[in-house]
């Protein structure tokens, strides 16, 4: 009987570690794929419409005067309001956007501005 329980737990042991193992398999497996960014848009907060679009409307009167009329770089600004402005829904609830600190801005601007430079980057609308 003593012999059969320790079989047992040897068994128990066993498959516990077979699945730590399994475990930490799959968690260096998720760690390592990239970042699907559908995903994080999925977890962006609710804001208002109205706020929204103030928000893009913003962004873009600021950079309106450094593009002229050059309709491409329109269209890239507004592409790059439109990405800062999901960075920000992405943490941020719309009544605490003030909180939204210096060093986030800048690397949100670096991310949206790398999509701009590279097409493939960015998503279908």
């Amino acid at each position: 009987m003593k012999n059969k329980n320790v079989k047992k737990k040897d068994n128990l042991l066993k498959y516990f570690a077979a699945g730590v193992v399994a475990a930490v398999i799959l968690l260096i497996i998720f760690s390592l794929l990239p970042k699907d960014e559908s995903i994080s848009e999925a977890n962006s907060h609710v804001w208002s419409p109205e706020m929204d679009s103030l928000f893009v409307k913003n962004c873009y009167v600021k950079y309106k005067p450094q593009i002229k009329d050059d309709l491409q770089k329109q269209e890239n600004i507004k592409t790059f309001c439109r990405c800062m402005l999901e960075k920000v829904k992405t943490k941020y609830e719309e009544k605490d956007m003030g909180r939204v600190r210096d060093a986030e801005i800048k690397q949100w601007d670096i991310e949206c501005r790398e999509k701009i430079l590279n097409p493939n980057n960015l998503k279908t609308e």
